[in-house]
């Protein structure tokens, strides 16, 4: 039982270490130039292990997708959830972990996906408005309860607008028209949405820090 329980750790480890190294080539060259015997390659192990694993690119793609769409969500939670700090600390914090992600995404992997996988940019799309209706809902009540956000704009009406942008600008086919980076994209729609939703005293201790 406990080779058996040992062999199960080891699979699981190796099955992580092959997700992550996938994720870092998928989001740097797009998933469709990447194939089996270069991620193989990279990780310096034998196709047939890596195929054992994932029987496909396809099964690939899927895995590291979910897993990195579940540390999102836990990571998003986990900032939305720290009550020791002010909502406008929790909505700085978030901004700057979702611009660190699409500070990740290359050119290479935002043209695949609006050509090669507009079924997987569904899935994120889902999974993003989920985040922004509940956890980011929540943060901004919680701000305007607190006097950090504005009481005259409404969370639910604040929450659509910046969802609609969000979709509207923040996908494969716009940006790939744009001649700026996805994060560049983000953090300008930050500064142009979320400022506006400041008090006066919360503006100036945002722009304090």
């Amino acid at each position: 039982m406990m080779a058996t329980q040992t062999e199960t750790r080891l699979d699981e480890d190796v099955k992580q270490r092959i997700m992550k190294e996938a994720r870092g080539l998928f989001f740097k060259y797009g998933f469709s130039k990447v194939t089996m015997d270069e991620a193989a390659e990279a990780l310096g192990m034998s196709k047939k292990t890596l195929y054992r694993h994932f029987p496909s690119k396809e099964d690939l793609l899927d895995e590291v997708t979910n897993a990195h769409l579940d540390e999102c969500d836990a990571e998003m939670k986990a900032i939305c959830g720290r009550k020791e700090l002010s909502p406008l600390e929790r909505l700085k914090l978030t901004m700057a972990y979702c611009q660190a992600l699409f500070s990740e995404m290359s050119d290479s992997l935002v043209h695949d996906l609006r050509r090669n996988a507009p079924e997987i940019w569904k899935r994120v799309e889902e999974r993003r408005q989920q985040n922004i209706a509940t956890d980011f809902g929540a943060l901004i009540k919680e701000g305007r309860q607190k006097g950090q956000f504005r009481k005259d704009i409404d969370e639910r009406l604040f929450i659509l607008i910046y969802s609609n942008v969000v979709r509207a600008i923040l996908n494969p086919e716009t940006l790939s028209s744009l001649p700026f980076k996805p994060s560049v994209v983000y953090d300008t729609i930050c500064k142009t949405l979320f400022e506006g939703l400041l008090t006066d005293k919360a503006r100036a201790e945002y722009h304090a820090k």
